[in-house]
Parts: structure tokens; C-alpha cells; sequence
């Protein structure tokens, strides 16, 4: 996966490919109050598209316009109109939510892929009674952060810690682990959980080494982990990090050492990016994979495939299913009044692209399971996209009353 600078181009040439009201920018348009029962239903996604996660806003774009296409464009005999802006950091994700809600009349937000961004553009919400979908993993978005504005498709943390360690205890036999984690909120999540599971499990961490988001150099990271001779070198990144971290941990002779995993994967895309030599025996976590074999999900890779050219990773994946859920609860609730909407949403479970789904109404977070796949070698692939095959699965999540959740 490459860092993307992602253009007002690039951008508008694949935005038009989806066949769906769309605005752009902060241009005119009714005000919020006038939005409220008439005229076009505005949605906001605001996603990365530029710096690291580049490509991952790309695909969570195109996963929530396909949704607004299938859907027929419309809710409630409204136009969708969907706005997309570049969620570069905190403090200008809100003003561009802000921006959004004010001036085009947004009551719903799509956000990601960046936890700290999500929990700044949540927390807006939450002030001014705009319901966002999130697509990031900090355990706080649906713990000690939690709203009742927000909803959370992704396993959190937690819950993808608890189904790939465990795992690679099991059936690699790992005693000894090494990690590496970017310096932020979902980093120190990831590393946190990583830590109790083997405390739990009575295994050791023997080292960890923290890097900056969007570091493209880590030979002396990786020397260190080598140094270390742990049983398993566990990435705790995400994205461009992921890929340029594993690609130079297998150049350096890592993989002969060490058993290797990246604990939350962004899927196709960085499959695609690492390609079939250095995925090989490569553990990876997961939030989707498009082998999944449900009927929803056949039929969307299916038309994903044919629209985009590609098979749909993870984070399309993501936008999709939340957005459609979204688009459901306004058509269950019969308004696009959020308190309806929030109500609609709630405990409703539905068919989804990994089986039954549920958002519950303590947390609004989504129960799903969390995968985790092998890397495939060569000889194994049936096509040139079969990089990776789902070895196990399983659904981990606090309980209610354990998340440090208050509505």
C-alpha cells in the first residue's frame, strides 16, 4: 500500500463512478433546520484521503457509495446526498463536520479510519445531535467514550486481541512475543490488550518498540526484535505502517526466526501491496475477509468486483455495512429525526455480510465476529487474489457493564 496523495482529481474522477447524488466542498446549500423533513437526506463521510491511511479512505468511500447504489439513491423518497471530505486530523475533521452540518444540513456522519480522529468527530456529534457511524478500533469509541449519537461496526480491540493471540498460542505453539506498535491511541490499545491476554495466558512479551504514525523506516526496530528472539514479532499497526513494517521485517530474514502477525489487518488492500513472497505463512487478524461464505456477502463481492476492478477488503467492507444499517434505520424509524433513528437502530439484527449482526443498545457497538487468516504460498492460490485463508473465527466483547460505557 502505498501513501497516497490523494487529489481533488483522483477524487472526483472516482466519485462520479458511483451514480449517486454527491456535493463536494463546503458550498451552499439549505440549512440544517429547512433539511430536516424536505429535500435531500445529506450524509457526511469524512475519511482519509491523504497521508498514511490514503488508500483506506478510498475504499471505505467506495464501499458506502455502493451501499447509496444499491439502496436506489434514495431514502424515504429523499436523495441521498452524499458529501466526502478529507479527514486529515482532529481539529479539521470537526470544523468539516461542522462545516457540513451547518451549512449543507447533515444529521448523519460516516467517520474513520483514524481512532483519535473518530473520537473527536464523535464527541462533536454528540453535542449537536448528529448520529456518526465510526470505522475505527479504540476501545474507548464504544467504552469510556461512548455515545449514544455513535455506532461502531468494527470489533474493537479487545475483542481482536482476544481472537488472534489465543490462536497463535494454540496452533503455532508461540511462547515468547515481541511487539510493534505506532505511537497513538489505537497502538496503545492494541498493546494493551495484547499484554493482558499474556497475562492470561501465561505467556511473555519480551520487547516492544514504538514507532511515529506514517514511518516508512524501521530496520533498527526490526534488529531489535530479531535481537530479542521471541517466538512471534506481533505488528500492531495499521495500513502503509503495516505493509512497509512487514515487507522490511522479511527482507531483514525476520520470517526464518520468528513466527509473524499483524493483529488488525486492512485486508485486499494491503494483500495487494505485499503481494503472495512476503504474505506467506504470514498471520493476519481481520475484520472481513471476502471468502466470508454468507449470501449477502457473495452477492456484494460480487457487484463490489465487478463496479471497482478489485475484490473488497476490509474497510469497504466497513463502509458498506454500516452505511446500508444506517440507511435502514432511517427507513425503520419513517423520519430522519435522529432520536427515531438512534431508537431504529438499536438491538434491530439484521443479515450482513458476516453472518447475523446486532448494534447493542448498551454500547451501540456491533456484534460480529473477528477472523484470523493464514498467508497462502504460491501453490495454494486459486487465483491471483487468493493471498490469504481463514483459519478461525470467534466473537470476544466486554459485557455491558465492564465497558465503561454510559449513555
Amino acid at each position: 500500500m502505498k501513501k497516497a496523495s490523494y487529489s481533488r482529481r483522483d477524487f472526483l474522477k472516482t466519485t462520479a463512478m458511483a451514480g449517486v447524488g454527491l456535493a463536494i466542498g463546503s458550498g451552499g446549500g439549505s440549512r440544517r433546520a429547512a433539511a430536516a423533513d424536505k429535500g435531500p437526506v445529506a450524509v457526511l463521510n469524512l475519511q482519509p484521503f491523504s497521508g498514511a491511511y490514503a488508500d483506506t479512505g478510498l475504499d471505505v468511500s467506495r464501499g458506502v457509495r455502493l451501499a447509496v447504489e444499491q439502496f436506489g439513491g434514495k431514502v424515504l423518497g429523499r436523495e441521498i446526498k452524499l458529501i466526502e471530505r478529507d479527514a486529515t486530523n482532529p481539529s479539521d475533521s470537526v470544523r468539516r463536520a461542522k462545516e457540513a452540518v451547518e451549512k449543507e444540513g447533515c444529521q448523519f456522519i460516516q467517520v474513520g479510519t483514524s481512532s483519535a480522529v473518530a473520537l473527536a468527530v464523535m464527541e462533536y456529534g454528540a453535542k449537536n445531535d448528529v448520529i456518526v457511524g465510526c470505522h475505527a478500533g479504540a476501545d474507548s469509541i464504544t467504552g469510556t467514550a461512548c455515545n449514544k449519537f455513535t455506532f461502531r461496526w468494527a470489533v474493537p480491540t479487545y475483542g481482536a486481541i482476544r481472537e488472534v493471540v489465543p490462536r497463535l498460542i494454540k496452533d503455532l505453539k508461540v511462547n515468547t512475543f515481541y511487539t510493534i506498535t505506532p505511537e497513538y491511541v489505537f497502538g496503545e490499545d492494541l498493546l494493551r490488550n495484547t499484554k493482558e491476554v499474556l497475562k492470561e495466558q501465561g505467556k511473555e512479551l519480551v520487547g516492544n518498540a514504538y514507532h511515529a504514525l506514517g514511518e516508512t523506516e524501521y530496520s533498527a526496530i526490526i534488529t531489535k526484535a530479531m535481537a530479542a528472539k521471541a517466538d512471534c514479532v506481533l505488528l500492531l499497526n495499521f495500513g502503509g505502517d503495516s505493509v512497509n513494517s512487514l515487507k522490511q521485517a522479511v527482507n531483514f530474514g525476520l520470517k526464518k526466526t520468528s513466527k509473524l502477525c499483524i493483529a488488525w489487518s486492512g485486508g485486499q488492500t494491503e494483500f495487494m501491496a505485499m503481494g503472495t513472497k512476503i504474505l506467506e505463512d504470514v498471520w493476519v487478524g481481520i475484520q472481513y475477509h471476502h471468502a466470508i461464505d454468507t449470501p449477502m456477502n457473495k452477492k456484494v463481492v460480487e457487484a463490489y468486483s465487478k463496479k471497482f476492478g478489485v475484490m473488497m477488503p476490509y474497510v469497504a467492507a466497513s463502509g458498506y455495512q454500516q452505511m446500508l444499517v444506517m440507511l435502514n434505520a432511517i427507513k425503520k424509524a419513517g423520519s430522519t429525526d435522529v432520536k427515531k433513528v438512534i431508537a431504529a437502530w438499536e438491538d434491530h439484527e439484521y443479515e450482513a455480510l458476516t453472518g447475523k449482526e446486532v448494534y447493542r443498545k448498551c454500547d451501540h457497538q456491533c456484534i460480529k465476529p473477528y477472523y484470523t487468516c493464514r498467508g497462502k504460498a504460491e501453490a495454494e492460490k486459486k487465483a491471483p487474489d487468493d493471498f490469504v485463508e481463514i483459519v478461525g473465527f470467534s466473537k470476544n466483547f466486554l459485557p455491558c457493564d465492564k465497558t465503561g460505557c454510559k449513555m
